[in-house]
């Protein structure tokens, strides 16, 4: 089978069952194996439970390595845009988050784009230079300039206008 982008010798075997843990539903069970060329040998035995009991095995298998390609966007949306702290939120905290997030990380993209010429590479990546600026770098970036920023004077007096505060030195 053509399977991960490549062509795969799969073992298959298929039963159709009832789920006793799934309060009775009618699935269909595939084992699967790869041979792996390096080793010479078969793979330990996988298990896929699949609701649509007319798919053959093969297309059981064929559907569930298509899933591997939007893995690292739910692997991104997890660990850097929080999704697995949001069981406890309503639906609209929930709308509201992912629009606040969603136009912080859009911003954070257009940001790395629009000073990429005048990007403090030295100071912040030297082992970078010469390469293209990235989103994470211009958060670094913002979180070392605005770290320690006093959040109590965040104007001047009467004009009302961002002072930004005098450089620190480390002792």
């Amino acid at each position: 089978m053509k399977l991960y982008g490549k062509e795969q010798r799969v073992r298959l075997r298929s039963i159709i069952a009832v789920a006793r843990f799934l309060k009775g539903t009618t699935v269909r069970a595939v084992w699967w194996q790869f041979y792996n060329d390096k080793r010479q040998e078969w793979t330990k035995r996988r298990l896929i439970l699949a609701s649509e009991v007319n798919l053959e095995a093969q297309t059981i298998v064929q559907l569930y390595a298509r899933r591997w390609g939007i893995e690292p966007l739910f692997h991104n949306l997890k660990r850097w845009w929080g999704f697995n702290n949001l069981w406890q939120q309503t639906r609209t905290v929930l709308e509201l988050w992912m629009q606040i997030r969603s136009c912080a990380w859009t911003l954070m993209q257009l940001l790395s784009l629009a000073i990429a010429e005048d990007f403090p590479m030295r100071e912040i990546a030297p082992w970078r230079i010469g390469q293209p600026v990235t989103a994470g770098l211009v958060a670094q970036w913002l979180r070392r300039e605005f770290t320690g920023l006093a959040s109590h004077t965040p104007a001047h007096g009467k004009s009302r206008k961002f002072q930004r505060p005098e450089a620190r030195h480390a002792p």
